[in-house]
C-alpha cells in the first residue's frame, strides 16, 4: 500500500529539475563577462562613447553598468578612473561626464556589474579651433591704400624704363644719320675737286 508514494513524488521531483537546469542555457549563451567597444576615435568634445556588449552573443548589455574609464597620453600623462554614465538615447552606449584635453589618449574601460567587463583603444581628440588672430603689427597699418600705391609705383618704373630705353634709341638713330650725312657731303666735295682738276688739266 505504500508503494503509488514515489509515483506522485516523481512529476514533482522532474518538474523542479527542469526549472533548474531551464535558464542555464540562456545564461551561457550571453556568457559571464562583458567587452567594451571604443566608438568615439575622434571625440570633439573630449568625452569617448563606448558600448558594452556580452562576450558570447554580442547582445548589448540591457543592465545597468558599474564602471570606469582611465585615460593615458603619449607623454604619460594619466586621467580617471572617471565613472560611466549612460548617454541618452543610444542603447547600452556610456560616457563621462569628463572631458579628455587635445591629444591622443589610449583608453581603457572597466566594470564590476553586472559582470565584469574591460576594454581599451586609441582616441585622438582635437584641439578647439581658434578664432582669426588680429593684424599682425609688423603689417601696413591700413593695407587696402598701401597695395594700389605699391602696384602704381611697379607699373610706372616699366614706364619709365621703356621711355629711357626710346630715348636712347632716338639719340642714336639722330648720330648715325648725322655722321652718314657728313660723309656724304665730304665724298661729294671730293668729287667735285677731282672733276675740276681733270677739266684744268685738259
Amino acid at each position: 500500500m505504500r508503494h503509488p508514494r514515489p509515483s506522485r513524488l516523481a512529476p514533482v521531483a522532474a518538474l523542479a529539475a527542469l526549472l533548474a537546469v531551464g535558464p542555464a542555457p540562456s545564461a551561457a549563451a550571453h556568457g559571464d563577462t562583458i567587452d567594451f567597444a571604443i566608438v568615439t576615435a575622434q571625440p570633439a568634445d573630449g568625452r569617448v562613447r563606448t558600448v558594452a556588449t556580452w562576450e558570447n552573443d554580442k547582445d548589448p548589455v540591457t543592465d545597468s553598468v558599474a564602471g570606469t574609464l582611465s585615460a593615458v597620453d603619449v607623454n604619460g600623462r594619466s586621467l580617471g578612473p572617471w565613472k560611466l554614465v549612460p548617454v541618452h538615447g543610444a542603447r547600452a552606449t556610456y560616457t563621462t561626464r569628463q572631458a579628455l584635453p587635445p591629444g591622443r589618449w589610449k583608453v581603457t574601460v572597466d566594470c564590476g556589474f553586472p559582470d565584469l567587463g574591460h576594454g581599451a583603444g586609441t582616441v585622438d581628440v582635437p584641439a578647439p579651433g581658434t578664432k582669426p588672430t588680429d593684424t599682425p603689427t609688423s603689417a601696413p597699418a591700413n593695407p587696402s591704400k598701401s597695395r594700389p600705391a605699391d602696384r602704381s609705383s611697379s607699373a610706372a618704373a616699366p614706364a619709365r624704363s621703356a621711355d629711357g630705353h626710346q630715348s636712347a634709341t632716338s639719340s642714336s638713330a639722330l648720330i648715325w644719320t648725322g655722321t652718314a650725312l657728313a660723309a656724304a657731303l665730304v665724298a661729294g666735295a671730293a668729287f667735285l675737286v677731282v672733276r675740276r682738276r681733270r677739266r684744268a688739266g685738259r
